[in-house]
């Protein structure tokens, strides 16, 4: 599923126009990444955790100089009960 596809059928299924749909999805991203920085952590009941995890540079053994690498990665730990949703299909 596409960002476009979550758009469309939020809209479709919920009734409003696409533009509403494309702001409530913006918003929803804008928030959860603004939690993540601030607090290293996002739980959303009965879906998962959202968690950063901190990087080290890494370097190059041939040439000893660091990599420009991303300094966290997002961690996404599912829910017991989306797990159990997805695996009763």
């Amino acid at each position: 599923m596409t960002t476009i596809d979550l758009i469309n059928k939020l809209a479709v299924e919920h009734n409003i126009t696409t533009g509403r749909a494309e702001m409530i999805v913006s918003i929803l991203v804008e928030r959860l990444t603004e939690k993540l920085k601030k607090d290293g952590e996002v739980v959303i009941n009965n879906f998962g955790t959202f968690s950063i995890r901190k990087k080290e540079s890494g370097s190059f053994l041939k040439m000893d100089e660091s990599l420009l690498m991303a300094k966290n990665k997002v961690v996404f730990l599912p829910d017991k009960y989306f797990l159990e949703n997805i695996n009763s299909v």
